[in-house]
């Protein structure tokens, strides 16, 4: 794979995207189960390849390029849909320990308790803030050090100095959901 301004073709990507989109929703849709949340992992990975401007020497580089962002994506997909399940049967076991309202919905993902979370966040050091931010828009941690230009050792360090920082400030709801946010 090559990147950059000088080997981009928008017209080759369209045709990869016409060719190759209607099949990686299949393969997605074997990993998710559910076909709009496939659509939506192909298109997220025709989204980053359109970002980075990508272009390929073979069609082998691209299909493996493509397969792999998508079986990634949808990786990511089940992992989340894992924590959710996993929360709400921890909800079901021990209901006490959750406030659930009237439509059976956990009361403290309520506006205050994100806009609490989200202050705290912006109270954060610059770079740590940053990187949270970059998190909750569900960034890797691999994109925000190349999009901060910094290595991924410092990404990772400032994750986990703004992790601890936080921990001290949260309660146990809003840690679970900062985690939930930031996976």
């Amino acid at each position: 794979m090559r990147e950059g301004h000088q080997t981009w073709n928008e017209s080759l990507f369209k045709d990869h995207y016409n060719k190759y989109y209607k099949v990686l929703v299949i393969y997605a849709l074997k990993m998710v189960g559910d076909e709009t949340v496939a659509e939506d992992v192909v298109q997220e990975v025709f989204i980053n390849m359109l970002k980075l401007r990508c272009s390929f020497d073979e069609e082998l580089q691209l299909r493996s390029y493509l397969y792999t962002g998508v079986r990634n994506k949808a990786l990511d997909y089940q992992k989340h849909v894992n924590v959710k399940q996993n929360y709400v049967s921890k909800v079901r076991e021990d209901p006490y320990g959750y406030h659930l309202n009237s439509n059976g919905e956990e009361d403290f993902f309520s506006e205050e308790i994100y806009r609490r979370l989200f202050e705290l966040v912006d109270n954060l050091p610059e770079r740590q803030r940053e990187v949270f931010v970059k998190l909750m828009e569900g960034k890797k941690l691999k994109e925000i050090a190349e999009e901060m230009n910094v290595s991924f050792e410092t990404v990772r360090t400032q994750k986990l100095r703004g992790l601890n920082t936080l921990r001290k400030q949260m309660n146990n709801e809003m840690l679970f959901l900062l985690l939930m946010l930031i996976r």
